[in-house]
């Protein structure tokens, strides 16, 4: 029975506060102006999602630039105007560093997957300097928008995305993290718990005799 205990708690533990993976959400959103399948529209709300897990995330080259970081390929989500869709080509998020001194400036931004390699958008702001993108931020709001790929046509489930113009376009970055336990802990809870189970059963069966 102690025994039982005992792995019990160690998974609890385990659960509370070992090093975990988490899903992570990353968005842009704002107000753009282009065309949805033939249909023009105008500084209308728009949010960009892209779903991943923080074990994606790696350094390209650590070698040659080592505050870059890319996220693994995902597909990219998108809702404009009240129209939601994905993109055919997958996208990962990257965030990067640039420059020294008061001269640095960080970029958040996602990118198409090869053979192409186009940024759809990028931001910069200074809260996200050093931005590995493992972590949940809600920093970047309002952020000026570095590059916006307007002109270039996606494909997308809603048909043709082209961004028109970048004009009083506005964009904001959130990191959306949420924690989850790896699986050998929750293992080691329920092996924890079983034997508890077991243990129980097993005092239920024994009988007093009385002479």
């Amino acid at each position: 029975m102690r025994t039982a205990f005992m792995v019990a708690a160690l998974g609890l533990l385990a659960v509370g506060s070992g090093a975990q993976a988490a899903p992570i959400v990353y968005s842009f959103s704002g107000q753009i102006s282009g065309a949805l399948n033939g249909q023009a529209f105008s500084l209308s709300d728009y949010t960009l999602s892209l779903a991943t897990d923080t074990d994606t995330v790696f350094q390209p080259r650590p070698d040659f630039r080592p505050s870059l970081y890319n996220s693994g390929l995902a597909t990219l989500s998108f809702t404009i105007n009240g129209v939601s869709g994905t993109f055919a080509t997958q996208f990962n998020a990257f965030s990067v560093t640039l420059g020294s001194g008061s001269g640095q400036r960080a970029l958040v931004g996602f990118t198409e997957a090869e053979p192409f390699g186009n940024d759809l958008i990028d931001v910069r702001d200074p809260g996200l300097l050093g931005y590995d993108l493992k972590t949940g931020i809600v920093s970047a709001s309002n952020s000026p928008i570095n590059f916006l790929n307007f002109g270039t046509t996606f494909q997308t489930s809603a048909g043709e995305l082209i961004f028109l113009d970048d004009y009083d376009a506005s964009a904001t970055f959130r990191a959306s993290l949420s924690a989850v336990p790896e699986p050998a802990s929750w293992a080691m809870l329920l092996v924890g718990f079983g034997l508890m189970g077991a243990a129980i059963r097993r005092r239920a069966k024994v009988t007093v005799r009385y002479a």
